[in-house]
């Protein structure tokens, strides 16, 4: 009797979307890691250029900095904009984006680590959110992912996080969020596979769950999609359907501040810290 009602209490967390699916990382021990310079102390956007090369964004600098992970050091630096509060960085394989926190996007087309060169865009996205750092590329549907951090402005969506996509053919924003997520839900989902969450103190109180994107990638492999919330030191893992199937707390000392993730296309995941009284890291993950 025990084995059949343990049976259906499975069934029942894996029909409603619950239960945890794989990791493929062992969160609490990189394989490597690297401490940034002091340039990129406020390293706010990561993306993957090849199997040696990484490019960062500075928040409030706007440049590109190409930093090679084999030689642990940087290797150009290219001007794109003034300064500004930039979050989000992602490549194409020809085209690297980067996303300003008020919803600009800037576009770089043929982008070389070598050169300046290239032709140069910007697109205003009309988001329903003010606040915007999430910035990742979508491969098998040839878009860009934008994870909004803050709550829309709508005040019947306020426990929502909008994930929106930007088509790279048309080069026009959906309006309508591709993945709506529910606040409610992934808190629920933390409970009942017992994930203890690292919060954080608002005067002096301690928020547990305070869900707030501030980086997104695809999974090279899985086509998941992977989002750090720097808030509550947390990586939530969204299928292609928009279904939580994982979260995994980060390390307060390991991640004091996780604000960039992107894979290589081994599936090696790599994530940027923030320096947040310390110093800025790399931290490289080898796909398990």
């Amino acid at each position: 009797m025990k084995k059949i009602v343990s049976l259906l209490l499975f069934l029942i967390l894996f029909n409603t979307g619950f239960s945890q699916e794989a990791f493929f990382y062992n969160i609490d021990q990189p394989d490597k890691e690297i401490v940034l310079p002091d340039i990129l102390k406020e390293a706010s956007g990561l993306t993957d250029i090849d199997s040696s090369h990484v490019a960062l964004v500075q928040d409030e600098i706007g440049s590109i900095f190409i930093y090679n992970f084999q030689k642990e050091s940087i290797i150009a630096e290219h001007k794109f904009a003034k300064k500004g509060d930039f979050e989000g960085l992602t490549f194409t394989g020809h085209s690297m984006y980067i996303l300003r926190s008020d919803g600009w996007l800037f576009e770089w087309v043929d982008f070389s680590i070598n050169t300046n060169s290239g032709k140069k865009n910007n697109y205003k996205l009309q988001l329903l959110t003010s606040d915007n750092e999430g910035l990742g590329y979508d491969s098998k549907n040839n878009r860009l992912l934008i994870a909004a951090k803050n709550k829309p402005s709508e005040k019947e969506n306020k426990l929502y996080r909008y994930i929106y996509e930007f088509d790279l053919i048309t080069k026009k924003l959906n309006n309508t969020p591709v993945y709506a997520l529910d606040i409610n839900k992934l808190e629920n989902f933390a409970q009942n596979n017992n994930i203890k969450l690292n919060g954080r103190t608002k005067k002096g109180k301690l928020i547990k769950f305070n869900f707030l994107p501030a980086s997104i990638a695809v999974h090279p492999k899985t086509e998941d999609i992977y989002i750090i919330s720097a808030a509550n030191y947390l990586i939530t893992v969204v299928n292609p359907k928009g279904d939580v199937i994982h979260m995994e707390p980060l390390n307060k000392e390991l991640f004091p501040q996780a604000e960039g993730i992107t894979f290589l296309k081994n599936g090696t995941m790599i994530i940027a810290n923030e320096a947040a009284g310390k110093k800025p890291t790399l931290l490289f993950f080898t796909m398990r």
